[in-house]
């Protein structure tokens, strides 16, 4: 919300050029957002199967060495 703060002043003035502007820096903002929350997600998901991974070869382990 914040990024669209000044497209809406440029509707409310009417200066439409202003609002082109600012609309096109804020949906930019929102898709960049949108694209670092997946990343980190993937990033989330990739690093909880190495530790899944981790903790079932640890367990192995010590199942063998019993």
């Amino acid at each position: 919300l914040i990024p669209l703060g000044p497209a809406l002043m440029g509707l409310s003035s009417g200066n439409i050029e202003a609002l082109a502007s600012n609309l096109a820096i804020a949906f930019a903002t929102t898709v960049l957002g949108i694209l670092t929350g997946g990343v980190a997600y993937a990033v989330l998901i990739v690093k909880k199967r190495w530790y899944t991974q981790d903790l079932s070869d640890m367990e192995y382990v010590v199942e063998v060495l019993k």
